[in-house]
Parts: C-alpha cells; structure tokens; sequence
C-alpha cells in the first residue's frame, strides 16, 4: 500500500464509509493469439480427482482436457487457482494415448508486465506449467499453464498435481475447491469430481450431498464446494505437522516451509448442559426462538439423565428457567417435557436489549453450576460475535472461575451466527476467536436457523481454538508472512519463509488451549524446493531441449492479458461485492450531543444539591457494534470529592447512546467521550461540557479495510 493510501486512524473519523470486497471470484481464464479475434483453443473436460494420502496430506490431480478446433497449430496460456495451501508436485500430458511424465526446468526472465518471463517460442507440442506467486497472503495459489502447437482438431489431456492439505471435519476429511470464471466461454461450466481409493461401500459428499457408491459426480465449476470422505487417518498428535527445508543450489540459502495442524477435538458428553443465549440488539430477531428450536434437538439426543439450564443475557444475566426448577442444585432432566416447553415459551418470548455483558453471563453460569455439582457440565453460548473487546478472555475467565468454587469447569462451545463470519471465514485476529483461544473453548460458524437434527448433533465435536500461537525459528529464518495468533482445530496453516546460511534443522512450536500450555518440536526434513517451471512434450525427443531451454511465453501474450488474469486470480475465494456502510464521527458526536449529553448534565445538577463544590472530569467509554452499545460505563474520573451516585448515573447516560447500524458492518468502535463539570461561582450556572472531541477508534482491521477503499478512488 502506498503512503499516500495509508490514512491514519483519526482522519478514518471523518470518512462516511463504504467498504468495498472483490468482485464475484472470475478466477481461471483461458488466452489465445488475439489476433485471430476468437480463442481457439477451448475445454471440452474438467476434473477434480482427490487421492487421499498418508495422515493429514492428499494429492489432487487436476485433469484438463484442451482441444484445439482450429485447422492449424494454436498456442494457449491458462491460469489455474488452486485450493488454499496446494503445492504443484508434478505435471502429466496424453496426447496420443500414452500419459507422459514431465521433467524440471527453468525459467527465462523478461519483462514483469508478462510476468518477469520473456517472450518467445518453444517446440509444437510443448506444455509447461510453473506456480504464480501471489502479491497478497490472502490470496488463493495457482499455476500457469503455457501450451505451444497445439495441433489442428486434436485434444490432449493436462493432469497436475499437487499436494494439498484436507481439514478435519468430524469424522471427515474436507477439501474447499474454488469457483471457477463462468464467463469465459471457451472454459467448461461443469466440473467432475471423483475421489479414488475409498473403502468398500464408502462414499464421498460434495458439500452436503452423497455420492451414493457413484464413481464421481458432476457440480456447475463457477460454484466453490467443499468435497469430502470417510477420515481413516492415524490419531493425531494434539499438535502436529512438518517441517521442510529446499537449499538453493549455490548452497548459501534456501526455503522453509512448516505445515501446522492442531489435532481434532473429541466429541463432548456432557452430564447437564447449560444454553446461554446472547439477546443483545445486534444479534437476528429471531435468534433466541433459533436457539431454543436447536437446544431442543441437541436435548433430544442426549441420554434421559442429562439435565440442562438456560440462561440470557445482554446489558444484564437472568436465568430463563423459574427458580423452583433449580434450587438447590435441581434441574430438570431433557425428558422433562413442561419444563422444555416453559424454557421455549421464556426464549420465545424474550426481546433483545442493550448490553453484551459476557462476563456477567458467565458468572451468574458458575453461580448455578457451583450448586448443580455437575461432574461434565457443558455451556452452549449461541451469538452473533459481537461481543465487547475490552472484556477479554481472563475478564470472563475470572467471573467463570470465581462463581464455580470448587464445581467442575465446563466445556465452552460459542456457536457463532453471523452472515459475514459464515461466509469470509473467521480469523484468529477476531475478538471472538481470541476470546475462545484464552478460554480453552469450542467454536462453530453456523446459520442457527437452518440447523437440522444432524447438524446440531455435529456441534458436540466442534474444533476447539489454539491461541499465542509462537514459533522458536532461528535468526537465519524469515517468514513471508505474518504468523497467525491462533489455529482452529482440524484446520491447517502453511507458514513459508527464506533461510539465509545454514539450513535449520529443527522447529520448536508453542501455543495454549485454554490455561493449558502445548508446544511441539518438529525436525527438518530435506525435501526438493517447487519446481520453477514443469516441461512436458508430445514428442519423445522433444524433452530435453525443452527442459535445457526454459519456459518462455507466447510473443502474442500482452501486459493487459497478465493483469486481467491476475486481477482474476487475486479475487478468487473471495466474497462478492459488497456495499458496506460504517459509521463516522459526525453521526457518533450527534448522538453524543443529543442523547448522553443532556443526561450527563442531569446527572450533574442533581449531584450538586448533594455538593455545591463538586467539579472535576470524568470520561465515558462505550463500545458500540451492528447498532447497539456492548458496553458502557465510566473509564476516568477525576472528581474533587467523592460522589459514588454521580459515577453510577453517569454510567446510566452512556447506556443511553443510540447508534444505527451500518449495511453489513461488522466493526467494533470504541468511543471516549470526556466531560467537565464545573459548579456555579459568581452568578454564573454549572456548566457541563465536552472537553474535546471524542476519539472514535476503529477495531478490526477497519483502516485497512477504508485505507484501500480510497485508494481505488484515488486511482
């Protein structure tokens, strides 16, 4: 990002913003001479083939069938988006009935507005494919495929393989396949899916749909899926993964790649389970009805002794079951059908409020379970995530703790409901991923509303979160990127880096689940870097020149053919274009004035018929998120005497601050809003006033997000 993009936090108060994401995911694009005024060369197959392979790693073999329908020779450049964390392994053509293994090669640097490689030709009959470096860590991998001569009215096969790296999902490994670009006419718009060398009777799924024994099947390519199949791997260590080094071949350097996985967390059972469900503003209308409908599935497969309690909570914890049915440690058994049935008329009945008090929720869960004396008690908080930052994971652990006594600490499962979460994923910066990571708990991205019995089932194995996620790297290691700050269970991260010198020989991994600390060591393994460049020829004497000369790039091939596709490309895995309103400082200092203001100064002339003297400065501190206050109270206060009231209407005025809610805005933002009281002297009135601006801080990741937003318009 350039400097003059760069806008510092407090001008972002200023901007009425519009946050912008990529457009829909155009990522795969298929070139040719532009001369000709058409493209040839076209798809007549697509097919994704899945090998499942040893512990956590697989090799997907993407095959491409490419025809040229022209009556002479045809070159073509395809660019490829591969699965997160994919690596290119190998390179395979059958042009004639035989499958031919491709060979390394190299190579030839030109011009970076084609890519830094230069321009040329190569033998008829020549396919090369070498990976695409991305410019941003976000972004998908993929590989450029370079075809020279292709002959008149033939076809040949393209296999490449890569190895890549499934998540543990449950009892199944998972693959996300990214969509393809549906609007290039020449690209096939379906996409076959097999996965080879499954059990007897086994099948695989495409997303939520079985295969039924059927070889493959069939799924439109613009559309991402998630394919998986039965997990037959070896138990997982609690943390695992691999560790690799490629030298240079001048010896004085080369490259590192680590391969982390936190191993998959077994499925709870508990004894007595405790639904808490957020009923803060910010959360759907119809969250708490949701969550009672899901609660009554999870009930109805648990064992008849199991026992449960239900809490909300927003400004303020209440129980939601009546006192009778859990005093003394009591409570109902899940086939108690009147108390079911009074717990889903309370969740049906119950409107939201201001207040996202976690904590307050988390204690009044310890004061009951603390006289249940459950001995495996589980707590289900159902929220949309907006929850407050500035109470962190040892805030809620330590009301959590407290409250328990000497009961048995439960097991934590946030259930997230948020669109946005569901649909870009939820990162480890995010103050509900950390909060989970400090808390040792469970954490699920689901759409409530549309849980059915088996996917509430499903919520007992959900992945627990590893948080202060650090690496013991030696001097000579750099990493590309940043290291995440946690890892999600079943999940995998690909960490490369460049050492510089002698080759590392060793990793030490730390991390903590909860007040639980883990780390691992894993030893380097020396293993050949990615190929540069992949070489393959129709012709049998055709191969070694091709590997000796290197690839080059078709002289028809233009700058504008290499933006558009890595345009493409960078927006591939990516959520459509969004218009995303956010608040400013113009409307937050509007409803200051209008609505905390005018009460702060009431709280004030009213503490002066207690004290003529009291004066002094007091700052009021909200969070504010998706059009409610999370929460709010007094950060500062200087008085010249002592006015317990004062603080506590004060805190009472900050609650009163009403914000709307942005189209889609998933911000936090932190207002300070400092005051001075100064009592009448001299004829003059007490005065209650603004002792400067308020400072709107933006949390996550908002600068960056409206930074870029003014870069394109200033472009």
């Amino acid at each position: 990002m350039s400097a003059r993009g760069r806008l510092p936090l407090f001008a972002l108060c200023a901007l009425t913003g519009l946050a912008t994401f990529a457009a829909p995911a155009a990522a795969d694009t298929l070139d040719g001479d532009p001369q000709l005024g058409y493209v040839p060369v076209e798809e007549l197959s697509y097919e994704a083939i899945i090998r499942p392979g040893k512990d956590y790693e697989a090799e997907l073999a993407l095959r491409v069938a490419l025809r040229n329908a022209s009556t002479v020779e045809q070159d073509a450049v395809e660019t490829l988006v591969l699965p997160r964390g994919s690596e290119l392994v190998a390179l395979a053509i059958n042009a004639g009935g035989d499958w031919r293994e491709a060979e390394d090669s190299s190579l030839v640097g030109g011009d970076v507005e084609v890519g830094g490689v230069e321009q040329g030709r190569r033998d008829p009959g020549s396919i090369w494919v070498r990976p695409l470096e991305s410019d941003d860590p976000g972004d998908l991998p993929a590989v450029e495929l370079v075809a020279f001569g292709l002959a008149p009215r033939a076809t040949v096969q393209v296999e490449l393989r890569l190895r890549v790296y499934p998540t543990l999902r449950g009892d199944r490994w998972q693959l996300e396949l990214p969509r393809r670009n549906a609007e290039v006419p020449n690209l096939v718009d379906q996409r076959r899916v097999l996965v080879q060398g499954l059990g007897e009777g086994e099948s695989f799924w495409v997303d939520d749909t079985s295969s039924a024994g059927t070889p493959y099947m069939v799924t439109r390519s613009e559309d991402a899926v998630a394919v998986s199949w039965p997990a037959r791997a070896a138990k997982l260590a609690q943390l695992d993964g691999s560790f690799e080094t490629s030298p240079d071949k001048d010896g004085r350097g080369g490259r590192v790649r680590l391969v982390l996985r936190l191993g998959p967390s077994k499925a709870i059972s508990p004894d007595h389970v405790v639904l808490v469900v957020d009923g803060s503003l910010s959360g759907a209308s119809s969250l708490a009805k949701d969550s009672g409908r899901v609660f009554a599935q999870l009930l109805d497969q648990l064992p008849e002794s199991t026992t449960f309690d239900a809490l909300a909570f927003d400004r303020e914890a209440r129980a939601l079951l009546e006192p009778s049915r859990v005093e003394g440690g009591a409570a109902p058994r899940v086939d108690d059908a009147q108390a079911r049935s009074a717990l889903g008329a309370a969740l049906t009945a119950l409107r939201p409020g201001q207040g996202t008090d976690l904590r307050a929720a988390m204690r009044l869960v310890g004061e009951h379970l603390s006289e249940r004396k459950a001995k495996r008690p589980l707590v289900l908080v159902v929220t949309d995530g907006m929850l407050p930052p500035s109470v962190d994971a040892d805030v809620v652990d330590a009301g959590l703790r407290d409250a328990l006594g000497g009961a048995a600490r439960p097991e934590l499962l946030f259930v997230i409901d948020d669109p946005l979460l569901n649909a870009r994923g939820l990162p480890a910066e995010h103050p509900v991923a950390q909060l989970a990571a400090g808390l040792g708990a469970r954490i699920s991205l689901e759409t409530v509303a549309n849980l059915g019995p088996a996917q509430t089932g499903e919520l007992l194995a959900a992945p627990r979160v590893l948080g202060e996620l650090d690496l013991g790297l030696p001097k000579q290691v750099v990493l590309d990127d940043a290291l995440p700050t946690g890892l999600v269970a079943g999940d995998f991260v690909v960490l490369e880096g460049r050492y510089e010198g002698k080759a590392p020989t060793r990793v030490k991994v730390r991390g903590r689940l909860g007040r639980s600390k883990i780390s691992a060591s894993f030893r380097a393994l020396r293993r050949a870097g990615e190929p540069h460049a992949l070489v393959a020829t129709s012709r049998e004497g055709d191969a070694e020149r091709a590997r000796e000369e290197g690839l080059v790039l078709p002289d028809w091939y233009t700058p504008s053919m290499r933006r558009l596709a890595t345009q493409n490309l960078a927006q591939a895995g990516r959520v459509g274009w969004q218009a995303v309103g956010q608040l400013d400082g113009d409307i937050i200092l509007r409803q200051l004035r209008s609505r905390v203001l005018p009460r702060a100064r009431a709280c004030y002339n009213k503490a002066l018929t207690r004290n003529q003297v009291l004066a002094g400065q007091v700052e009021l501190a909200m969070e504010v998120g998706k059009g409610e206050v999370m929460m709010a109270g007094v950060a500062e206060a200087e008085l010249n005497y002592g006015d317990d009231a004062l603080v506590t209407c004060l805190e009472e005025a900050a609650w009163a601050l009403d914000v709307p809610a942005g189209h889609l805005d998933t911000q936090v933002y932190q207002v300070r809003y400092p005051l001075d009281f100064e009592p009448p002297e001299g004829g003059r009135p007490p005065s209650t006033g603004e002792r400067s601006d308020p400072m709107l801080e933006r949390l996550l990741d908002s600068a960056e997000v409206l930074a870029d937003y003014q870069n394109h318009l200033d472009e």
